[in-house]
């Protein structure tokens, strides 16, 4: 008999997963994939969006493209998560039971965690934001910048350091560079803790050349108008604010009983949880390796998707399972002027995390491009 296979959430982990079990599955299995989004952007778009390279409305993919790849698309929210009874409630489609359920909700954001940054910051992280970010960046004629990290972790490590480049870029290109100042502030002590100290440094010495100042150990405390506090007692001055909001996991994950801590802990090779025919993959879970834990980027959840269906694949077609995750990603990180630096990962390698850091260049930013552009045209198109 066929065999039911659920997918929660369409993003990277659950695109990836869907479409690898449908390349190696019969019809007679069914793969059915839940998300309350109609459609798919990746999160590196939002900065071509903010440069003004991309449009928002031009960015998105609708996700019922994966009917016609045999792949059943539910735009639905999950209500609930029942592991005990091998099933999911949706609220609109009702109770849908499973053989196997894949869980890739992902991170949610959680602005409502700073008090006062709503309406008075911009949330980065919020693609229908960042076109009002653009044109609020490029109306300011003079002031301060603050770009902040508001909590750890966070989704796509570089990203911020990105968006500060990018805005540089863009206020230099409009003539107004020289009397705006721009300011990052981060809670950790060094710029990338999954990175380690010398790309921290780098990523640092980079951004300083740009006129960013950095400033570290600054855990927001709350924000008021025109005005940031910290923990460490700081009060600084702004005329507009950039925020990474806090991120957890979502509340139906949470309540399901998966989650260990802040988030779901699953077997580092397999992606398995410690519940029956349950995997999760991606931005919901934590693997820590030692102090560091793997970082929440597309290219991670991606790897651990293919992992959890080759998992499935060969339980359903009787033959051993091989498949393990080896720790490994990489990330680009844009500096603006159509150039990007390349940081390779090896969380697994067995003398501790590895990693590397390739200087900018335009051949860096065009695999960026491409790499959205391909999975994009493999996942839906």
């Amino acid at each position: 008999m066929g065999k039911r296979i659920l997918i929660l959430g369409a993003g990277f982990g659950g695109l990836a997963a869907a479409n690898a079990l449908r390349k190696s599955l019969g019809q007679d299995h069914r793969i059915i994939v839940i998300d309350r989004k109609k459609s798919f952007m990746m999160g590196l778009v939002k900065l071509w969006i903010l440069e003004g390279s991309r449009k928002l409305e031009e960015s998105q993919t609708p996700l019922d493209g994966l009917n016609a790849k045999g792949i059943e698309y539910l735009n639905d929210e999950v209500a609930k998560i029942d592991t005990a009874s091998s099933r999911v409630q949706a609220r609109d489609h009702g109770w849908i039971e499973y053989d196997y359920l894949i869980v890739a909700l992902g991170a949610e954001l959680a602005p409502e965690k700073i008090a006062g940054f709503a309406g008075r910051g911009y949330n980065l992280y919020d693609a229908q934001q960042v076109p009002e970010l653009r044109e609020r960046l490029l109306s300011l004629k003079s002031g301060r910048v603050a770009i902040c990290i508001m909590g750890m972790p966070y989704k796509c490590p570089p990203a911020p350091y990105e968006a500060a480049m990018i805005i540089s870029g863009m206020l230099a290109k409009h003539g107004t560079r020289n009397s705006i100042d721009l300011d990052l502030y981060a809670p950790a002590p060094i710029a990338l803790p999954v990175a380690g100290p010398e790309i921290s440094s780098n990523v640092v010495n980079v951004i300083s050349k740009q006129g960013i100042r950095f400033h570290a150990s600054h855990k927001i405390k709350s924000v008021s108008d025109r005005q940031l506090e910290f923990e460490n007692g700081a009060k600084l001055d702004y005329d507009l604010l950039v925020g990474i909001p806090p991120h957890r996991v979502p509340e139906v994950v949470r309540s399901s009983g998966l989650t260990d801590g802040d988030w779901v802990t699953v077997d580092r090779l397999t992606m398995k949880t410690s519940h029956k025919n349950v995997f999760a993959i991606g931005d919901v879970t934590e693997i820590k390796v030692g102090a560091l834990a793997v970082p929440k980027a597309g290219i991670f959840a991606e790897e651990e998707a293919k992992v959890a269906a080759r998992q499935i694949i060969d339980e359903i077609t009787s033959k051993p399972a091989m498949a393990a995750f080896n720790g490994q990603g990489y990330c680009f990180m844009e500096v603006g002027g159509k150039q990007a630096g390349y940081i390779e990962a090896d969380f697994y390698n067995p003398s501790g995390p590895s990693l590397r850091l390739e200087p900018p260049s335009e051949q860096n930013y065009e695999k960026k491009q491409d790499f959205e552009r391909t999975r994009v045209k493999e996942w839906l198109l």
